[in-house]
Formats: C-alpha cells, sequence, structure tokens
C-alpha cells in the first residue's frame, strides 16, 4: 500500500531536517556567521533545483527501486552500490551526531554503543516493519515535532537581539555561497531515501519548504541570543539556548524535552535508511540488518569519536561527500531514464 501525500509530506519533512542537529547548524553558522540568513535564502532556491530534478527523476522509477534496478546490468549495479554507500554513509553521520550528543550532554562515562544500542534497536525494528509503518510513525511524531518547534520559537524569543544582527553582510560573497551550497546540500540529501515514494513536485516543495521555514527560524533566533561570535563555541548551539528557558520562574531544565525534535528526526531517518539498505542489498532476513549497523555503530563509538580530529575533519567534508552522492546518482539515474526511453521507442517502431 502506497503512503498517501501528507504522510510523503511529513516523512520528507522529518528526513530533510536530520542532518542538523549539531554537525550541519554549527557548519552553516560558522560560515555564514550573522549573515547566515542570507545563505540560508540563496540555499532555500537552490534546493528548489535539486528538488525539481529530484521530482522528474523519481517520477520516472516503475514500480519499486528494488524493481527498477533488479536487472544485473552495469548501471544497475553501479547504482545499487552507489545507493548501498550512501545509505551506510548517512546512518553513519547520523550514529556520529547522535552519538556525541548524547556523550557530550548525558552520558560522557557509558559507551557510545551502550547508550545509542536501544535507540538504533527500536529504529532497526520500525524499518524492519516497512516504509508503511514508518511512514504512519513519521505522521505522529510530525505533530509533536512541530509541538515542539513552536514553543522552542517562543520560549527563545526574549534572548534575541537584534543587533546581534547588525551591520549586515559583512563576510565575503565565498562564505555565502557556501553557506547556501551547505544549506541546499544537507537538506535536500536526505530526499533520496524516498526516491521510490513518487509525487507531485508541488508535494516535494511544500515539505521542503517547512524544512526551510523551521530551520531559518532556528538559525536565527540561535544567532539572536548568542552573536556570531560566541555562537560558534557551542558544538550544540540550539541546546545551550534552551537551557536558558524559564517559564514563569519555576519551570526550567526542559532543554532535553525540546531537544526531541531533533531525535524524531534522526530516528526516521535511520529506519528508512535501514530498511532501504535490506532492499538493496536482496537479502529477507532482518538480523542481517542489525548486524551491520551495530558494526557500524560500534565503529562510530570506538574509532570515531573518541577521537575529536576525525569527527572535525568529517564535520568539515560531510557535505561535499553527499553533494558528489547527489550527482552520482541523480547523474545515473538520468542516464537510465534516458535509456528507459529509447527502449520503448525502439520497441514501439
Amino acid at each position: 500500500m502506497k503512503i498517501t501525500d501528507n504522510q510523503n509530506i511529513q516523512t520528507k519533512f522529518l528526513v530533510s531536517r536530520s542532518l542538523f542537529l549539531g554537525g550541519g547548524v554549527s557548519l552553516i553558522l560558522g560560515l555564514g556567521e550573522k549573515d547566515a540568513w542570507i545563505g540560508v535564502i540563496i540555499g532555500f532556491l537552490i534546493g528548489i533545483g535539486i528538488l525539481y530534478l529530484y521530482t522528474k527523476l523519481s517520477t520516472s522509477i516503475q514500480g519499486t527501486l528494488h524493481n527498477y534496478l533488479i536487472k544485473k546490468t552495469p548501471l544497475n549495479l553501479l547504482l545499487r552500490f552507489l545507493l548501498l554507500l550512501y545509505y551506510l554513509f548517512l546512518i553513519f553521520l547520523l550514529f556520529l551526531v547522535f552519538g556525541t550528543f548524547i556523550y557530550s550532554y548525558y552520558l560522557p562515562f557509558t559507551k557510545t554503543i551502550v547508550s545509542c544500542a536501544p535507540f538504533l534497536f527500536l529504529a532497526i525494528f520500525l524499518g524492519n516493519k516497512g516504509t508503511q509503518a514508518i511512514a504512519r510513525m513519521a505522521q505522529i511524531l510530525f505533530w509533536v515535532g512541530m509541538s515542539l518547534i513552536i514553543i522552542k520559537t517562543f520560549a527563545t524569543a526574549p534572548y534575541v537581539r537584534f543587533e546581534n544582527f547588525l551591520p549586515i553582510y559583512t563576510i565575503s560573497k565565498t562564505n555565502i555561497f557556501l553557506t547556501a551550497l551547505n544549506f541546499a546540500v544537507l537538506t535536500t540529501a536526505p530526499y533520496i531515501l524516498l526516491l521510490e515514494e513518487k509525487t507531485s513536485f508541488k508535494n516535494n516543495l511544500k515539505s521542503y519548504t517547512l524544512t526551510f521555514l523551521t530551520l531559518f527560524i532556528m538559525l536565527n533566533y540561535i544567532v539572536g541570543s548568542f552573536g556570531s561570535n560566541l555562537v560558534k563555541t557551542f558544538s550544540y548551539p540550539e541546546f545551550t539556548i534552551l537551557r536558558l528557558i524559564n517559564f514563569f520562574n519555576f519551570i526550567q531544565n526542559i532543554e532535553s524535552f525540546l531537544a526531541l525534535s531533533w531525535i524524531f528526526d534522526i530516528f526516521i531517518a535511520i529506519s528508512l535508511a535501514s530498511k532501504k539498505i535490506k532492499d538493496i542489498c536482496h537479502y529477507k532476513k532482518g538480523w542481517i540488518t542489525y548486524i551491520i549497523l551495530f558494526i557500524l555503530l560500534f565503529i562510530v563509538g570506538n574509532f570515531v569519536i573518541s577521537d575529536y580530529r576525525i569527527t572535525i575533519s568529517i564535520y568539515q567534508s560531510f557535505t561535499f561527500v553527499f553533494l558528489l552522492f547527489i550527482i552520482f546518482i541523480f547523474a545515473l539515474l538520468g542516464i537510465k531514464k534516458g535509456l528507459t526511453k529509447s527502449t520503448e521507442k525502439c520497441k514501439s517502431l
């Protein structure tokens, strides 16, 4: 059963925000500083172009992606290999972001594989239930997450100072462009998880616009609260702001509750990616996914998070890696679409 248009919009909204806990936000604010809002608007426009290409390629897929790439031709094998690498890299990065967050703020003396194992187990369990189950869960988490986003926006408003945005446009054009490119790539790359869930460009634009608005507001209240210099000192700047919230002078320390919206985004993204790994590898046993992803989590926890230099290097380069994935996957899908049309024309003659 195909997921509904609303479920499609809500699921894409969640996954398109999944790379912005810590890494994505720090990268954009580090490049754009107080003028990040300019780069984000330009990035949104670039992202619309990427989204248009995505929609055209998505609608050309006949049936499921599994059946579309089932024939063992060199092009199909290359596409399947690239998609598998993309899914693994996305999960690797989400493990890194989530694991570092848990290690930094909650369980600094607990191994990452232990602290993140329950979260990963639930994500894989949901992924094994199929896309429809993931979409139904995303539908629930969407409304809870939106409620938390609205609460965060109003709760942080008193800390915003307009002077933190002045003077306007003081960074280089290169930094503006890089800010825009990072935003466009990080918000559109996760859409590849839902390639076979065909929908109109209008619906894709709805989810993407909602992503843009929520991230635009969040980035601006971070800069407005801390200023461009101070904000670069935090790995998770939004979480730091949430610690300041004080409702009615007695409701405090609710940052963990309000940060759940980011956890929802990552949870749905990992669930979808784990499901896609199972599909692209053509195995039926769900326990294989558990083995693959727990090995990946072990590598992240023991060899990456423990080495600060490796983590920083990954944060500085992961946008470029996702850009390469977008270029190559889109190019190969475009070639396959052209070859399919040529074959159909020849058959009709």
